[in-house]
Order: structure tokens, then sequence, then C-alpha cells
């Protein structure tokens, strides 16, 4: 059976600004919500339009994405006919093996082999940092209906409600009425007097005849594959039709720890979870069967997330605890994120902070940070009694 749809998961990211988080993950691993990870937005997106084939291109080793991906299964992505999962994973290391070019011709190849032998009739394009769920059926029923070459997806959205040293960049439209895409521009670049703008949502769709025309334009110009760089290229093409379909959901873009520690925090907001998770399709992550938190008698927990399996003796408040975390008596977690498998142990206070797997918190320790920069404790981590960060 022809597979109507491949995806490309173009996961090459720049992570420094989610350092300690990213020393060991790639952003598309970085946990959200107290259960799911941020592939899973991308995944689902494919799931709810029946896409049996996805092609991952990794910078690094990926472990930690491997271990939740697996098969694929969760995603219907362990199709024996024509699905499955398919991982480029160590590209930096191999474009040091091609000298003078900063990207490899295996890493054109194997975007090229890919496409072809999907055999499908389109293919999808998206990165892991933007934080959404898209409906790629609707998308393409507008694609079909503006005969299009390329669409891409947008977001209206105030200007004042991004980072004013924002990396992403805004399409420029036609006009209020008209989306088709005239080009784009980074949003730091654009006029002061300019209120709302098209965020460009790094999710592109067409026809493989076109990605692959596409593909070795990029090739030529040395320019990595993702969306922003096929605009750049079609844009500067006489006669290419390229519409952008507005997307209207919950949408945070994960540029950094406070834009990750927020979109956390959004989450508490019934309404931001409910147009994140409850769209029009239901968002999937990897199944583990657990038993449920259990909450001691003199525990309290208020406007909080929590997962399963964690013991909860202390006080929660404003915050996402996620599995298999340990809150003895007395301890106090307020406006925070607690990965997997923490030990908060009596009278710590947590306050403002995103403490990664594994970190023990001794007995006492204080740690408080802000909203506007929250105070991160490393993967594997100690907190010794006097406050300092011991990592493992």
């Amino acid at each position: 059976m022809k597979t109507k749809y491949a995806a490309i998961l173009n996961l090459v990211e720049d992570d420094d600004k989610l350092l300690p988080l990213t020393r060991r993950r790639p952003i598309a691993s970085l946990p959200f919500a107290c259960r799911y990870r941020l592939i899973d937005f991308p995944f689902s997106s494919l799931t709810n339009a029946e896409v049996r084939s996805a092609a991952l291109f990794i910078s690094g080793t990926g472990r930690s994405l491997y271990d939740h991906i697996r098969s694929g299964i969760t995603w219907g992505l362990d199709n024996p006919t024509g699905g499955g999962v398919f991982t480029h994973s160590q590209l930096e290391l191999k474009s040091k093996f091609d000298e003078g070019r900063k990207y490899s011709s295996t890493y054109y190849e194997d975007h090229a082999n890919y496409i072809t032998r999907s055999k499908a009739d389109y293919v999808v394009i998206s990165g892991s940092r933007i934080l959404a769920n898209i409906q790629i059926k609707p998308m393409t029923n507008y694609h079909l209906q503006k005969q299009s070459d390329i669409t891409v997806a947008y977001k209206k959205i105030k200007r004042n409600e991004l980072k004013e040293d924002t990396t992403y960049s805004a399409y420029i439209l036609e006009s209020e009425t008209n989306a088709t895409v005239k080009g784009l521009e980074p949003i730091k670049n654009l006029p002061a007097d300019v209120e709302t703008v098209a965020f460009g949502l790094d999710f592109l769709l067409a026809k493989k005849e076109v990605v692959l025309d596409y593909l070795r334009g990029l090739q030529e110009n040395d320019m990595p594959v993702s969306v922003s760089n096929i605009l750049r290229l079609a844009t500067k093409r006489d006669h290419v039709s390229i519409n952008a379909y507005e997307y209207t959901g919950y949408m945070k873009a994960i540029e950094d720890i406070r834009s990750y520690f927020e979109a956390n925090m959004d989450m508490l907001n019934e309404d931001n979870f409910n147009a994140l998770f409850f769209r029009e399709s239901p968002v999937l992550t990897k199944t583990k069967n657990s038993a449920p938190t259990y909450y001691g008698k003199d525990s309290v927990v208020k406007h909080s997330l929590l997962a399963n399996d964690s013991e909860i003796y202390g006080s929660v408040e404003d915050s996402l605890v996620s599995r298999k975390n340990m809150l003895c008596e007395r301890a106090s977690v307020k406006n925070s994120i607690i990965l997997q498998s923490c030990f908060i142990d009596e009278d710590a206070v947590i306050e403002y902070a995103i403490l990664d797997k594994n970190v023990y918190i001794e007995k006492g320790a204080k740690l408080i940070g802000t909203a506007e920069n929250p105070l991160v404790v490393p993967k594997d981590a100690r907190v010794l009694s006097t406050g300092e960060i011991v990592e493992g």
C-alpha cells in the first residue's frame, strides 16, 4: 500500500541556551508536562495523519531519543509495509570528513534516499523546538485548495509575547487576507511598529518532487535542510506558489531555559493544557505502567501536575512533578519542575528551579531562583545542605 506522507524531523538544532538540560540529550527528548517529551508533538501530528514513515536527523548520538521512541509503535510507525523510524545520527562527526564543506554529501544523500524509497506523495518537514499540535490533514486540504507548491504553518502572535532576542522568523504575507508567503524576516529585524507577526512554526508540506528539487539547491549552497532554508530558496524563484496555513492552538518556541520553564508552567492553566493536548487529536507518548503517586497524611498539593509512582509527604504548589520522585516530610516545592527520580530530603526548600533526573537534595537545603532566571540543577547532581551543587 502506497504511503501518502513521508516525514523528516530535522533535529539538528542549536541547544546551547538549553544547557545543562541538553548536555546528555537532544532538544527533542526534553521532558515536558511530567510525562511527555518534545518529540511526542511532531510524532503525534504524524500519527493523526496516518503517517507511517519518519526519518530523524540528529547532530549527536540521540541515545535518550532512541530509548523513548523504540520501534515507534506508540505512534504507529512500526508498520512492516513501508513504515518505520529511520535514524541518522552523528551528523556533526560525519560532516568533518568532507573538507571545505559544512555539511557532508551523505547528509543530503540520506535525505534524498529516504524520500525516494518512501514512495510517498507528500513530504512533511518539522523541527522539535516549536511546541504545537499541528493537524496535517487539514493542512493538506488547504495545500490542495490553494494549489500550492509549498505550504508552511504559522501562528499570528503579538510581538510583545515573544522574546526580544528570538532567533525565529516571521513570514511576510501578501496581506491580512492573502496568506501567500512573499518572504521571511528575523522577528528581531522587523520595524518597531509591527505589533503582530506571522510566526513561522518550522513545519512544511510539499510534494516529494518539490522537496527533492530544493534538496539539490540546498546541497549546492552547502545549507542545512530546514524549513527556513527551503523558503529562502523558494522565495527567490519566480512563479513558485507558497502559502501559509494558520494554526490557532497553543504554541511556544523552546529557545532557552526560561522559555522551557514557561511552557511547562503554562500547562498548569487548564485552557492552555486543553488547547495543546486535546485539540482535534490527542498527543501520544510511550506508556509506562506504574503505581499511582502516594500522598502522605500531612502532604499538601495545590495547583500542580504530578505523574505516577512518586511519594509526596511534603508540600507541592504551582509545580510539575514527574515520575519516581520522593518528597520527604516538611520539604517544600513551589513554582518548580522536578524531573524523574529525584530525592528531596526533609526541610528542603525548592522555588523557581528545575531539577534534572536523579538529583539528590540534602536535608535543609535551599534552592531559590526567579521566574525570569530559574535555577537548573544538572542530571545526577547532589545539592548539599549548604546549597552548594555538586555535579555527578
